[in-house]
């Protein structure tokens, strides 16, 4: 089946790229950027809509939003983000290109609303590139800089379920496998010296298990009374993730060498993240959502040490327009229209100052075929601050996304 080799040649690309640079200072601390949706659709409406249960859509954020999947599906998610820096009277651009993760649906039962659906996405992103100031040591060798980089980030394999109770209630939960490497590294360049340059890496790679739930609520339109509102849901999830083992290793290079200096073991703690939201269509048409996810970055603990950061919030909205599919309309009459907000309080905090995010998206789904669209997402935003000596980020990302959909295991009679 054509749907099944372009999932096993995407999930081999995903191995080499999935942990691509995304170009944010603040991502030295902690472990870097959390996402969220990895999918252009998803990224459209605010990033949640963790109660937007869909046929032909899918994310990862509610396993119970499965339930309306009714053929095999395909998703995959690229990504290009440009992003512009300004701190005091310096400015620079960094621009990466990043692949957001793929997943793979098949319904089981339409009648129960059981679908299985697996794939692997990133949960962090580590991507920094700055320069420092010269130590004491570096002042008495000789003039020289300090560069400090950093890449990687924590990713996710996942498989689960979701399953509809009686009343119209849905369910779904995930088994995950949490893996990756977030490497931090310090360059020191020395100039009119005889010094030699040398570069000394940090290297973490946690692994371990995890796991999300999620439910969707029956339809509660009717208790609006007004018909121009159907399908008012709501929907909760969650997402837990164990102890995970950590090997640490610190390794110096120079010109002529390179030496493990220590190699051990730590438990790195991620706490668990909390989302809700509701959402509902007006007219048949226009379907609108409003969500919001938390979690306890402040009990984020590496080796029992705790990693001073702050809880972070993610507050968005989201609108789409769906036009009713019509004999004889063409494919511009079929797209799909969406735009999100969102604002977050991010975990992290530098020098006594919390650092939040703004960000809008537009975006839309062009019908390649009756079930199988191309979907982009165009998505601004902000975060930091010119003060303090604070870095000010301006960031743009276009989102690109494939979604394709097949009937499998039909039965024909004879």
């Amino acid at each position: 089946m054509k749907l099944t080799k372009i999932f096993i040649t995407v999930f081999f690309i995903s191995q080499i790229s999935i942990l691509a640079q995304s170009g944010s200072s603040y991502t030295r601390l902690g472990i870097g950027d959390a996402t969220y949706s990895f999918s252009a659709y998803g990224n459209g409406i605010g990033g949640l809509g963790v109660s937007v249960a869909n046929p032909s859509y899918f994310d990862i954020l509610n396993p119970a939003s499965w339930n309306q999947i009714n053929r095999t599906r395909f998703s995959v998610s690229l990504s290009y983000s440009g992003s512009f820096l300004s701190q005091n009277s310096e400015s620079g651009f960094n621009g990466q290109a990043q692949f957001n993760g793929l997943a793979f649906a098949f319904p089981v039962s339409d009648s129960n609303g059981a679908t299985v659906v697996m794939g692997i996405v990133p949960y962090s992103l580590v991507s920094y590139n700055t320069s420092g100031e010269l130590s004491d040591l570096v002042q008495a060798t000789g003039s020289a800089q300090d560069v400090y980089q950093g890449n990687g980030g924590l990713s996710k394999v996942f498989i689960g379920s979701s399953y509809r109770l009686p009343f119209d209630i849905s369910l779904g939960a995930t088994l995950n496998y949490y893996f990756g490497n977030i490497n931090y590294i310090t360059n020191s360049d020395f100039y009119n010296s005889d010094a030699s340059n040398s570069t000394f890496t940090l290297t973490y790679s946690p692994s371990g298990i995890g796991t999300n739930f999620g439910l969707i609520s029956p339809d509660m339109s009717g208790l609006i009374h007004s018909d121009a509102i159907s399908n008012f849901r709501i929907g909760v999830a969650s997402e837990i993730i164990g102890q995970l083992r950590t090997d640490t290793i610190v390794t110096s290079a120079t010109t002529s060498r390179t030496d493990t200096i220590t190699e051990s073991t730590a438990q790195m703690k991620v706490p668990y993240r909390l989302m809700a939201g509701l959402s509902f269509a007006i007219n048949q048409l226009y379907n609108i959502s409003l969500d919001v996810a938390t979690q306890n970055w402040s009990q984020f603990t590496f080796n029992g040490v705790n990693g001073e950061l702050r809880n972070s919030v993610k507050y968005s909205a989201g609108f789409q327009y769906i036009p009713k599919l019509e004999l004889g309309s063409s494919s511009w009459q079929q797209t799909i229209w969406r735009g999100g907000i969102s604002y977050e309080q991010l975990q992290y905090v530098v020098d006594g100052t919390g650092i939040n995010q703004y960000s809008i998206a537009v975006g839309l789904s062009y019908p390649m075929s009756l079930y199988n669209s191309i979907d982009i997402t165009l998505l601004y935003g902000t975060r930091g601050s010119s003060q303090s000596n604070l870095v000010l980020e301006h960031f743009i990302k276009l989102n690109f996304g494939l979604s394709f959909g097949e009937l499998w295991f039909v039965q024909t009679k004879n």
